[in-house]
């Protein structure tokens, strides 16, 4: 066996076991009171029968088509039953395998040379994996999808990335793309980004090998699109408008690297408050622009930043709104798969401008750094009240936060605090109406 390939066999079980030590604590939590009560606790349907299975492979629920999800989410409660933390479980191992999964990308990809190159690698994966952004979908066991769809995805990129230099390896690169698509519609873009890794690796795009992938994405994209509607949970083009849904793309393509670089006021819920605008989405268009016009200058003199931009901006593509569906304008387990182009990039950028000694002990800092923030990170998951609690710290105000905090009380017997916080939520909303009003007067 050669020496690196030996190395790269003892270091993957070390990336498995920090993002599992990490995470640990999740294992503790229960189910929670947001969606993981109709989509688990109470869905019947998850059984491998005649109905059960029909559910998972035709229906949906809450607007989203998941298929493989569901199989997965029936396959826990068959060796768990309603214990929360065989659920727990499989969602923190199929994180860690991700980070397994995205450190063989990373040393395909060369992200350094010589010594830092399996550095290099290492770092791309716990920092991604790590990073406290990661908490919700590991921690929320709703999120099955995220970790999923992780793993799915990575995997597809290493069948495809052989399958540039073997034929036999593009059927299982199709079929990890067409299951990673069926375990979150966010994988629908996965096919541009293999063009990347033409221009990357190939020096050119193979534009005609992805034809294939052209029905299957718009038949995933029809079916959830239709489950959102069939839900109510799709906000019609009347009710938030194209320039709000540009507004909400602007923000969406500045926040994530925004909060990956400074992770601090992480909440479960981020939501649009007419108190606030127009000022963090002029800010964050100033942002993009600005960031964009940089690209543009640079791109044949900074390799590879160009193509990374690129491949994060694709990937968040299905999050910014455009298909708009619920209150939110962003969300921490969005940034799951558009955060691994930026993690190979930092991990790039770092690999060639430190030596080898420099670059281990920076990596194992900023390691240990992430580790301590996603540690303080993970309670916030931990409870129903902890959870709105944080949301209402994070976002005084929503409204919406209140009442599910108050919601949270009213069940931990905490009555008194729980009225006391519906009528601050009540006082809110009249405020925000009376606000918006203002803003747009009635015609």
């Amino acid at each position: 066996m050669p020496r690196n390939a030996d190395r790269a066999l003892r270091l993957a079980p070390a990336v498995f076991a920090a993002v599992v030590v990490a995470f640990l604590p999740a294992l503790r939590f229960p189910f929670l009171n947001w969606d993981d009560q109709p989509n688990i606790v109470d869905n019947a349907l998850l059984r491998f029968d005649a109905p059960g299975l029909t559910f998972m492979l035709t229906g949906s629920q809450l607007g989203h088509w998941q298929p493989a999800t569901w199989l997965t989410l029936a396959f826990d409660r068959l060796l768990w039953g309603g214990n929360p933390l065989g659920f727990h479980l499989t969602n923190v191992l199929l994180h860690a395998l991700g980070a397994v999964l995205l450190f063989f990308l990373a040393r395909r990809l060369k992200l350094a040379a010589g010594k830092r190159a399996e550095t290099a690698a290492v770092f791309a994966a716990l920092f991604w994996a790590l990073h406290p952004l990661r908490v919700e979908s590991v921690a929320w066991v709703t999120e099955r999808r995220d970790v999923l769809c992780g793993v799915l995805s990575l995997g597809a990129a290493l069948a495809y990335i052989r399958g540039l230099d073997d034929a036999a390896w593009r059927r299982p690169a199709f079929l990890l793309t067409a299951l990673a698509m069926t375990s979150k519609v966010f994988a629908i873009v996965l096919p541009a980004t293999w063009l990347l890794l033409d221009l990357r690796l190939a020096g050119a795009p193979r534009w005609r090998e992805k034809l294939p992938y052209v029905p299957l994405a718009l038949g995933v994209l029809a079916f959830n699109l239709a489950a959102q509607s069939g839900s109510g949970a799709a906000v019609p083009l009347a009710d938030f408008g194209v320039s709000h849904r540009l507004a909400q793309a602007f923000y969406g393509l500045a926040f994530y690297p925004w909060k990956t670089l400074l992770p601090a006021g992480l909440s479960p819920l981020y939501e649009r408050s007419i108190l606030l605008e127009p000022f963090p989405f002029s800010v964050a268009a100033a942002a993009v622009l600005t960031a964009a016009l940089y690209l543009a200058l640079t791109r044949k003199r900074v390799d590879g930043l160009a193509q990374a931009a690129l491949a994060y901006a694709i990937l968040l593509l299905p999050a910014l709104g455009f298909f708009k569906s619920g209150r939110m304008i962003a969300a921490d387990r969005w940034s799951y798969l558009p955060a691994i182009p930026v993690a190979l990039l930092v991990a790039a950028a770092l690999g060639r401008a430190l030596d080898a000694p420099a670059f281990r002990a920076a990596s194992g800092c900023v390691a240990l750094a992430l580790v301590l923030l996603t540690r303080r990170q993970l309670p916030v998951w931990s409870s129903d009240e902890a959870l709105w609690r944080r949301a209402v710290t994070a976002s005084p105000l929503s409204a919406f936060a209140l009442e599910r905090l108050a919601d949270a009380e009213a069940a931990a017997g905490k009555t008194a605090d729980a009225a006391s916080r519906l009528e601050k939520a009540r006082a809110l909303k009249r405020f925000i109406a009376d606000a918006a009003a203002r803003v747009r007067p009635a015609q």
